[in-house]
């Protein structure tokens, strides 16, 4: 009787285990499919019904998982934390530490998400995992951590695996917050007690790079650099940040293997007009200063020339486009040129390059676009172009027909048309009433367009369009590639337009120094002789007029972008 028992008993067992893996297989082929909410059902029902097996732990798992994607973060936490207190060791238990990095970043709990990823670190993990949540911490410092959160972490880490990576982190964010000289500290310490660590290279690169920037020397070459790094309420000032992020990448780039190197002075304008007042006392009396980059938004570029005033620093802001600004000083510059400008340098491409003759001109009367066909017609027609037609229209109206009609009225003399957009939104409606009136013709316009939605509903007319624009960036491109994963290696952050703003700015400056006798003055000069620089999203150029002559043009064809040429503008 009792062998009876036995065997039943064995066989119930038996039995549970082939059905509980059965129903966690359905439920882990329902999620791999999508379909969350049925194999959610099924994972509780893995948890709730049998008895602990090598299943019950993984229906854990995802159901915190599912849980976490429903930011249903309460039950979540609780599933987690349950397992955590059971298990401190053993499988799942990495699995289970991930899911906490995720559902407290996801809840804005950044220090308690980065903590829990040290102790990823700490426990036996794989190489590609290590890679992976070294990446994740790294992300969660440098974006949401201050230095002082970092630094409690470096000091009380133990571990001889984690001291280093914290370490490099936070000589990374000291270098973000311009704090060169602690960045050294921390990556020295690096290279004194951890040489084995897999953090060793990249602390001596990043040390050598601080280390060029900081060190100017009495009879150093400085480029003064004057940016809102900083609000007035204290804030972090992203565009200034990541502008000075491209400067310094820049110089430091230029300064590899040359005995003369070229120092940066940054100092912080925090919008503020006593500060760039303070700023320019300092430069103008630092004889290092040869040049300046900044201020970068257009009213902070005019209490600078007021306050420069007549002096010989030649001043260049990378984004300033007020149209009067190089009007009110001789000595400022504008890497980014205004709407006026692309205007006249638009039509100087139609009628040199294309060899177009008669265009029609279809513009908004709000924002820059009535400015922007003012000029082009004004400069087409003074190289000896025809405009035949040109039609006025409310942006937001959707309201065109007539519009459209007028335009096709001369559809046999016309050779495109010219679309200056004020609003992304009144593009749907203009490529609509073209294809209804027939008006096969290429389309050009200003860099609104690159925002447009919606190009697959008109391909006939959408790929015949060309634009202007102060930024190109080719993501297929080899060479760029290369750059922005050198450049994220060193600095933590991904390229986006304001570190290209700065990089290219600087790049031209740089350019503009070499081989004369720097002063001021020479470098001002150079600067207005025409030299071409060639930058990673616009090349930079001027002449007398302080203006840069360069746009992109830039071509869409089956959902890409693509540059057609960096054109350079005449006189």
């Amino acid at each position: 009787m009792i062998r009876i028992i036995f065997s039943l008993i064995v066989i119930t067992s038996f039995n549970g285990v082939f059905a509980q893996e059965s129903e966690f297989n359905n439920a882990l082929a329902l999620y791999n499919s999508g379909k969350t909410a049925e194999a959610q059902r099924y994972f509780n029902q893995v948890i709730d019904n049998y008895r602990e097996n090598p299943k019950t732990n993984p229906a854990k798992y995802f159901l915190a998982k599912i849980l976490i994607d429903q930011t249903k973060y309460t039950q979540a936490e609780k599933q987690i934390d349950d397992f955590l207190s059971k298990n401190s060791t053993g499988s799942y238990v990495n699995d289970f530490l991930h899911l906490k990095v995720k559902l407290n970043y996801d809840r804005l709990r950044y220090e308690d998400s980065f903590s829990t990823s040290l102790k990823i670190l700490e426990n036996n993990i794989s190489s590609d995992e290590n890679v992976l949540i070294k990446t994740t911490a790294k992300g969660i410092a440098l974006n949401h951590l201050s230095s002082k959160q970092i630094k409690s972490y470096s000091e009380e880490a133990k571990n001889r695996k984690l001291k280093p990576f914290l370490l490099l982190l936070l000589g990374k964010k000291y270098l973000l917050e311009n704090d060169n000289l602690n960045a050294i500290r921390s990556f020295h310490e690096i290279l004194t007690s951890y040489s084995s660590s897999e953090e060793f290279q990249e602390a001596e690169r990043l040390r050598n790079s601080a280390s060029t920037i900081s060190s100017y020397g009495d009879k150093g070459i400085l480029i003064g650099v004057m940016l809102p790094l900083k609000d007035k309420d204290g804030s972090l000032n992203s565009a200034g940040q990541e502008i000075l992020e491209g400067v310094k990448y820049a110089v430091s780039e230029h300064n590899k293997g040359r005995e003369n190197k070229i120092g940066i002075l940054v100092r912080d304008t925090r919008g503020s007009s006593e500060n760039i007042k303070a700023i320019k006392e300092e430069f103008l009396n630092n004889s290092a200063v040869r040049c300046v980059i900044g201020p970068i938004f257009s009213e902070e570029v005019r209490t600078a020339i007021s306050e420069f005033g007549n002096s010989d620093l030649p001043m260049v802001s990378p984004t300033a486009t007020d149209e009067d600004l190089t009007s009110l000083s001789d000595n400022f510059f504008q890497a980014n040129p205004p709407f006026s400008i692309r205007g006249r340098i638009f039509a100087q491409y139609l009628f040199y390059v294309e060899n177009k003759r008669q265009m029609a001109v279809l513009n908004a009367i709000e924002g820059y676009s009535p400015q922007l066909a003012a000029n082009f017609i004004d400069e087409f027609e003074k190289l000896g172009g025809k405009i035949s037609v040109r039609q006025t229209y409310q942006s937001n109206s959707f309201s065109i027909s007539e519009q459209i009609n007028n335009i096709s009225s001369y559809s046999d003399q016309i050779e495109g048309i010219y679309i200056p957009l004020a609003d992304k939104t009144d593009a749907t409606a203009i490529l609509s009433q073209l294809v209804q009136n027939n008006l096969n013709l290429p389309i050009y316009g200003n860099q609104d367009w690159m925002l447009v939605k919606g190009f697959e509903t008109s391909p006939e007319l959408s790929n015949k369009l060309t634009f202007t624009s102060d930024y190109y960036i080719d993501f297929n491109d080899d060479t760029f590639n290369k750059f922005a994963s050198e450049f994220q290696s060193v600095t933590g952050r991904e390229i986006n337009r304001n570190i290209l703003y700065g990089y290219d700015t600087a790049k031209y400056l740089l350019t503009a120094m070499r081989n004369i006798d720097p002063t001021r003055k020479a470098i001002a000069l150079k600067m207005v002789s025409g030299i071409n620089s060639i930058g990673l999203k616009n090349n930079i150029s001027f002449d007398q007029s302080r203006i840069n002559k360069y746009l992109n043009i830039v071509r869409y064809n089956d959902g890409i972008f693509l540059l057609v040429d960096k054109f350079r503008a005449g006189r």
